[in-house]
């Protein structure tokens, strides 16, 4: 199946959210588009990321001249991606971290020698740097394939979220409540920063201030694309909507682990946002629906189409099945802390390989084929069968 393109109305936005590994299931969908989209320019002339997401957005803002050969280079690289290539994994790293922590909590800590991750994420500076050509972003910019591209961090300094963003320079730096916008030319320190996190990945350095995985302050996550222009916004979660009766009702009945705490908060961390924010938006479309054109002139709220696309399966049931390829002296370290099994939702935002990753990009692009007609009236597509 293939599509031809016609002219987008409006200016359309991406947006990638968190979710650790899960961000496999972003390119599925991101490759169902491809397919849909046909061999037309890129369709996102804003592109925005957050954690893991912040990495498949600055992968698809380098080759957004060439969208459907980038799409298809993406998911060369997840189908290849072991969890040793994101962070160490060997014996000696994971036995080392693992002292660390103890000695640290039964001494009372080290000052400034105290741990300040459970993993080291050391190879997924090699594997960004091989993998994303910074450098191209700035020729998609200048060639109008691109618009602009935003990845968002956290300062742990002032606890607001900062939004990254390079595009051209009319765009203005932005202020809000919690969250800013500054202009400047994205590296991988920036994605690093983004993908950071907190306590499972060590912050990351930004010229002289460290930052943590961008899901933690963005309180408004659609905020960014609305800033940079959007008129419309493609979002790619990774929250799934299918839970397992039973074992929430066994959950019911017993004190929560410490997996399950972790496996909260990181749901938490990545989905509640942005879902409330979707809703937030889809709200403030309705009210200026109400209104007449002259009132709505003079309201500073414009109306910004949002379709947001989901995991239709348990993700944490997918993690069960593909657990086992998870490196052994991870799966130790996950069973000490409490968060081995119990949901799965702690290891399936760390499981990074061939298998748990090919699983969700299959789901993904079934997710979005099933709702081809309504993705493709979104982007302005005519789709021929």
């Amino acid at each position: 199946m293939t599509g031809t393109n016609t002219q987008i109305r409006n200016r359309t936005g991406l947006l990638l959210a968190g979710g650790g590994a899960r961000g496999a299931y972003q390119v599925g969908v991101l490759k169902a588009i491809a397919e849909l989209w046909g061999d037309g320019p890129n369709p996102f002339p804003v592109i925005c990321g957050v954690s893991v997401g912040s990495i498949n957005a600055a992968y698809m803002a380098s080759r957004a001249d060439r969208f459907s050969a980038g799409v298809a280079e993406l998911e060369q690289m997840w189908r290849e991606l072991r969890t040793h290539k994101v962070y160490r994994t060997d014996v000696p790293s994971v036995t080392a971290t693992a002292l660390h922590w103890l000695a640290t909590l039964t001494v009372g800590g080290f000052g400034k020698g105290n741990p300040l991750s459970l993993l080291r994420n050391a190879p997924l500076t090699d594997l960004l740097i091989q993998g994303i050509d910074f450098g191209r972003i700035y020729g998609c910019l200048t060639s109008g394939a691109l618009e602009a591209v935003a990845i968002t961090a956290s300062s742990y300094a002032n606890g607001r979220a900062m939004t990254f963003f390079q595009g051209p320079a009319t765009l203005p730096d932005w202020q809000r409540a919690r969250r800013d916008g500054m202009h400047c030319e994205i590296t991988v320190e920036h994605v690093l920063a983004s993908a950071a996190l907190p306590v499972i990945f060590p912050p990351q350095k930004v010229g002289e201030e460290y930052f943590g995985d961008g899901s933690l302050r963005l309180t408004a996550p659609l905020s960014p694309a609305i800033h940079l222009g959007a008129e419309r916004i493609l979002v790619v979660g990774t929250r799934d909507r299918n839970v397992e009766t039973g074992e929430v009702e066994m959950r019911r009945r017993r004190a929560p682990t410490l997996g399950d705490i972790a496996g909260h908060m990181l749901d938490l961390l990545f989905n509640d946002n942005l879902n409330e924010d979707v809703e937030r938006l889809r709200r403030i479309n309705h009210t200026l629906s109400l209104l007449s054109p002259e009132k709505a002139s003079e309201s500073p709220l414009r109306k910004v189409e949002v379709l947001i696309v989901q995991p239709s399966k348990d993700i944490g049931g997918i993690a069960r099945r593909h657990a086992r390829e998870i490196p052994w002296t991870i799966r130790g370290l996950l069973r000490g802390a409490g968060a081995w099994g119990s949901g799965w939702r702690v290891p399936s935002y760390l499981l990074f390989e061939p298998g748990f990753c090919g699983e969700l990009i299959e789901l993904g692009y079934q997710d979005a084929m099933m709702r081809k007609g309504e993705i493709a009236e979104f982007l302005g597509v005519t789709v021929a069968v």
